[in-house]
């Protein structure tokens, strides 16, 4: 089965898009500073029964720059989203991680109708956004051109892998890390657009789509880790309390990225949960 890649036309440039396999349609969305590759592990358990359509969102992970006034806000990233469900057949089941965790809550609280089902992975709410570990890099903004001293690092197979060990328990192959990085840590254009989402990431926008939630009425799938520097466990019921149709599900031996640390238990919770699951709220 081979995998189709296109860009598609989005408000203030492309974006790269990558679809594999055949069934439901399955939209991924990626976390702050990788691509759509974050969900590779995932693609040989899930392309027999699911459509993945893996979008390289511009987070800093991209390739293809936006164009120079281009709108880099969450807002504007979920209106990315929305823009590509609309081109794919439906039903639609949307899944968020990280940063793209948030895109993808603002994204189902304005088109609530536009997806079947919803996973969110650790991801950013409530007043967690962006993650606190990460507020010293939002004081990098005002010194000029220290946000470019920072990406380009990442050509140092050190600063990749202390970059990896943040958000993934698992060793994450150097040549894995470059593929997910993207052109950040050597394309201006890439690292102006994600300097411009750092600007933007704001407690206050989550916090604001935390109350409209519940306009999306699908099953829920709450995927959380226990132990993460990033995001809070308590987030995972919190957010769950949020949808009036969700459960919970605890990666154990994972942090944020459960894509790269629990493939196998990721996939085997996605193809219950798309197969059919989603009961009311459970505990955890």
């Amino acid at each position: 089965m081979t995998t189709e890649t296109t860009r598609v036309e989005t408000a203030g440039g492309r974006i790269d898009l990558r679809r594999v396999g055949q069934g439901r349609t399955v939209l991924f969305v990626h976390g702050l500073m990788v691509n759509g590759h974050v969900w590779d592990p995932l693609i040989a358990g899930l392309r027999d029964r699911c459509h993945m359509v893996l979008p390289d969102l511009p987070l800093g992970g991209h390739r293809t720059p936006l164009d120079l006034d281009a709108d880099c806000s969450l807002e504007a990233h979920a209106a990315r989203v929305l823009d590509i469900a609309r081109q794919l057949p439906g039903p639609i089941v949307l899944v968020g991680n990280d940063t793209g965790g948030a895109i993808a809550q603002i994204a189902v609280a304005r088109e609530p109708e536009l997806f079947e089902r919803l996973v969110l992975l650790p991801s950013d709410a409530f007043d967690n956004c962006p993650p606190k570990l990460l507020v010293p890099m939002r004081a990098l903004l005002a010194i000029p051109g220290a946000v470019g001293v920072v990406t380009r690092a990442l050509r140092l197979g050190l600063a990749k892998r202390a970059l990896m060990a943040v958000v993934a328990r698992s060793k994450v192959p150097t040549d894995r890390i470059d593929v997910m990085l993207g052109e950040l840590p050597g394309n201006r254009g890439v690292q102006r657009d994600f300097v411009k989402l750092l600007d933007g990431l704001r407690p206050a926008v989550t916090k604001a789509v935390a109350e409209e939630l519940h306009r999306f009425k699908g099953p829920v799938l709450i995927v959380w880790s226990r132990k993460d520097p990033l995001f809070p466990f308590g987030h995972a019921e919190k957010l769950a309390g949020c949808f009036s149709r969700s459960s919970v599900a605890i990666a154990e031996k994972s942090r944020a990225f459960v894509s790269l640390d629990e493939p196998d238990w990721l996939t085997e919770r996605l193809t219950e949960f798309i197969d059919g699951g989603g009961p009311s709220h459970d505990s955890m």
